[in-house]
C-alpha cells in the first residue's frame, strides 16, 4: 500500500509541475500565432500598396489575405515565419528582400531598363470612383515624374530610380520594399524563371478559395479582414495627425481578440472597437448581402441631464414625451447608453446622438423589456421591435416648409424636396425670416443645401477645402505632402432672402450639412442655434471585405477655410441650446423657440 500510496503521490507531482509547464508551452505558441499575423499583416500593407510589380496586379488580395493568415498561423518559430513570409511574397514581389540588416538599399539599373514605374494613390483607388491608385509609368530610367491633370490643379512629384523603403516587419527582420522598379518592353524587371513558376502555383492556390462562401465563422477569414482593414487605414487615412491613437498597438489588440471570438457577432463587435480608435464619425462595418434582422422600437430617446429620456414617440403607445427609461432589459439604461457610446467612432457630441439611435434598436421578432419613470411613479412594459427603418423622430418638427410665426418660415433641409422649395422661394425671400433646420442628413435633398447658400449672398463664396491626399510612401511618410484641392465656388442667386435667417444644428448634423455649416460660420450667414456640429466631413471611402463585409471611413481631409481643422472641432452655434426633461414633456422644441425669438428680437 505504501508504494502504490508512494507511486499515486509522485504522479500528482508531476501532474502539478506538468500543467504549469504545458500552459506556458500553450502561451508561447498562442504568442508566437500572434507575432506570426501581424508580421504578415505588416508585410501585406507594403507590398500590395507600395510595391509596383506588374505581378502585384495579378492577385486577389481578398484571396490573399485569407490564404497568407492560413500559412503564416503555423510558424512556431521566427525562421519558420520568415521562410513561409518569403514563400508568400517573394513569387508577387520578386524584388524584395527579407533581411536581418536595415541597412540603406538602392536597386541598381539593369541594362535593358527603359523607363521606370511606381504607384500613385489619389486616396486609395478601392470601391469609390472619386478615389484612385495608379501605377504610373515615366519617359525615361532616372526618375519619375507624376502629374495629375484635367480639371485638378496640377501637383508634381519626383521618385528617384530604384527608391527602396525599409520596414520592420517583426523583431530581427526587416524588409526591403522598393517603390520604384525599372521596366522594359516586357514589363517590369526583377522576375525569375522559379519566382514565375512560383507565382502561377500562387494564383492556383488562391482561385481556389471561393470568396462566394468565405464565412465570418471561418477565423482565417476574420483575420484577413482585420489585416487589410487596418492597412488600408494605416497608410490612408488623412486624419492620424489630429487623432492621437497608437494604431501599432491597435492592430495587436484586435487580432488578439478576434483569436479569441468565436462568433459574427463577437467579430463585428471587434472590428467596431478597432474602428472607434480613428475617432471617424464616417466609420461603419456592416455586413451587406444578408437579409435585415435589425429593427427599432417605436420611440426615439435623448440624453439629457444625465439620464435616457423619451423625446417621441408614436402613437398607440403607452408612452410619454419626458418619460425616463430606467431599465432596459434589466439593466440600467444610462449604464446601457454610455457603453452604447464606447463602440461608436467620431466626436463627443456625435457618439452622443448616435447612441441614442442605437439605443432603440434591436431584432425583428424581439422585444424590449423597459422600466419606466414618469413623475412619481415607476412601471415596467414590453415593447416589440416592429419597424425596419427609424420611423420617429427625435423632435417634434412643423412640416417640411411652414409657416411657425407671423412672417417666420420653417424649412427642414432633410425632408423638403426641391420642387416645393422651389414653389415657396418668392414666400421665403420676403420673409421677416427664415429657419432652416439642419438636424438631420438629407434624404435626396442634398440639392437644397447647395443652393439655399446662393440666396443668401451678393457675390462669390467658396465652400470649405476639400482636400484629396496623394500618397507615394506608406505609413504616413511626411513626404507625402501634396493635396488635390476640390474647393469649389457658390455663386449668388435670386431672389436674395430679406430676413433674419437661423440655423438649427445638433451633434448629429454632419458631412454634407457641415459643407453647408462651414460656409455659414466662415461668412457668417446666419444665427447657429442649437449644439456643435458632429465634426466629420469628407467624400467616404470604402472597402468591399471577404464574408460580405462592408467598411467605410472617410478618404478625403476638410478643412475650414482659414486652413485649421475641422475634424471633430466641428461648427460651434453661435447660441448655444440645451434641453430639459421639462420641456421634452411640455412637448416644446427649444431650439425653434430660440430660433423665433432671435428674428423676432432682430425686427425690434
Amino acid at each position: 500500500m505504501k508504494k502504490l500510496s508512494l507511486t499515486i503521490v509522485a504522479t500528482i507531482l508531476f501532474l502539478m509541475s506538468a500543467v504549469p509547464a504545458f500552459a506556458m508551452e500553450k502561451e508561447k505558441a498562442a504568442n508566437q500565432e500572434l507575432v506570426n499575423i501581424r508580421a504578415f499583416a505588416k508585410l501585406y500593407g507594403y507590398v500590395r500598396f507600395f510595391h509596383p510589380s506588374d505581378e502585384n496586379e495579378k492577385i486577389d488580395w481578398n484571396r490573399f489575405a485569407i490564404h497568407g493568415v492560413s500559412k503564416v498561423r503555423a510558424a512556431k518559430t521566427n525562421a519558420e515565419l520568415t521562410t513561409t513570409l518569403r514563400e508568400l511574397f517573394y513569387p508577387i514581389a520578386p524584388t524584395m528582400s527579407l533581411t536581418k540588416q536595415d541597412k540603406a538599399t538602392r536597386l541598381s539599373p539593369p541594362k535593358q531598363a527603359k523607363n521606370l514605374t511606381a504607384w500613385l494613390h489619389i486616396g486609395v483607388g478601392l470601391n469609390n470612383p472619386n478615389y484612385k491608385s495608379l501605377r504610373l509609368q515615366s519617359d525615361d530610367a532616372s526618375k519619375l515624374k507624376f502629374i495629375i491633370g484635367g480639371e485638378l490643379k496640377l501637383t508634381d512629384r519626383v521618385l528617384q530610380a530604384g527608391e527602396t523603403v525599409i520596414k520592420q516587419i517583426t523583431p530581427g527582420v526587416y524588409a526591403h520594399i522598393p517603390l520604384v522598379l525599372y521596366r522594359n518592353d516586357k514589363g517590369t524587371i526583377g522576375a525569375t524563371p522559379k519566382s514565375t513558376h512560383a507565382l502561377k502555383q500562387l494564383q492556383q492556390q488562391l482561385a481556389s478559395i471561393d470568396l462566394t462562401k468565405a464565412s465570418l465563422d471561418d477565423n482565417n477569414v476574420r483575420l484577413a479582414n482585420i489585416v487589410i482593414t487596418w492597412n488600408v487605414l494605416q497608410h490612408f487615412y488623412p486624419y492620424f495627425d489630429v487623432v492621437k491613437v497608437d494604431w501599432e498597438q491597435a492592430l495587436t489588440k484586435t487580432l488578439e481578440q478576434s483569436l479569441k471570438d468565436s462568433s459574427a457577432d463577437q467579430f463585428f463587435q471587434t472590428m467596431r472597437q478597432m474602428l472607434e480608435k480613428t475617432q471617424d464619425g464616417h466609420s461603419l462595418v456592416e455586413q451587406i448581402n444578408q437579409p435585415r434582422e435589425q429593427a427599432y422600437l417605436p420611440l426615439s430617446v435623448q440624453w439629457i441631464e444625465e439620464q435616457v429620456v423619451i423625446s417621441n414617440v408614436k402613437e398607440g403607445i403607452d408612452l410619454k414625451p419626458g418619460d425616463i427609461i430606467v431599465n432596459i432589459d434589466g439593466k440600467s439604461a444610462t449604464s446601457y447608453f454610455k457603453q452604447l457610446e464606447k463602440s461608436i467612432s467620431g466626436s463627443t457630441q456625435l457618439k452622443r446622438w448616435r447612441a441614442a439611435e442605437q439605443f432603440v434598436a434591436g431584432k425583428t421578432g424581439k422585444e424590449a423589456k423597459l422600466t419606466i419613470q414618469r413623475g412619481e411613479s415607476k412601471f415596467n412594459l414590453s415593447i416589440p421591435f416592429s419597424d425596419k427603418n427609424k420611423v420617429v423622430d427625435e423632435f417634434i418638427r412643423p412640416d417640411s416648409i411652414d409657416k411657425v410665426a407671423d412672417e417666420i418660415y420653417y424649412v427642414n433641409t432633410a425632408e423638403v424636396k426641391p420642387d416645393l422649395f422651389k414653389q415657396k422661394l418668392n414666400e421665403l425671400a420676403n420673409a421677416k425670416g427664415v429657419i432652416f433646420d439642419l438636424r438631420g442628413y438629407p434624404t435626396g435633398s442634398e440639392i437644397i443645401h447647395l443652393q439655399l447658400l446662393s440666396y443668401l449672398i451678393d457675390q462669390q463664396i467658396t465652400s470649405p477645402k476639400f482636400d484629396v491626399p496623394i500618397f507615394l510612401y506608406p505609413d504616413h511618410d511626411q513626404r507625402n505632402d501634396s493635396y488635390v484641392n476640390l474647393q469649389s465656388p457658390i455663386e449668388p442667386l435670386q431672389p436674395k432672402f430679406k430676413g433674419k435667417i437661423v440655423f438649427l444644428t445638433y451633434g448629429a448634423s454632419l458631412s454634407v450639412v457641415e459643407a453647408t455649416m462651414g460656409v455659414v460660420e466662415q461668412y457668417r450667414l446666419g444665427e447657429i442655434v442649437g449644439e456643435t456640429t458632429a465634426g466629420v466631413n469628407g467624400n467616404v471611402n470604402n472597402m468591399n471585405l471577404p464574408g460580405g463585409i462592408d467598411v467605410r471611413w472617410t478618404g478625403m481631409r476638410v478643412l475650414k477655410h482659414d486652413g485649421s481643422q475641422h475634424h471633430l472641432v466641428g461648427i460651434k452655434p453661435t447660441v448655444p441650446v440645451k434641453r430639459t426633461i421639462e420641456e421634452v414633456r411640455e412637448g416644446r422644441d427649444v431650439y425653434m423657440e430660440k430660433a423665433i425669438e432671435i428674428i423676432n428680437a432682430e425686427r425690434k
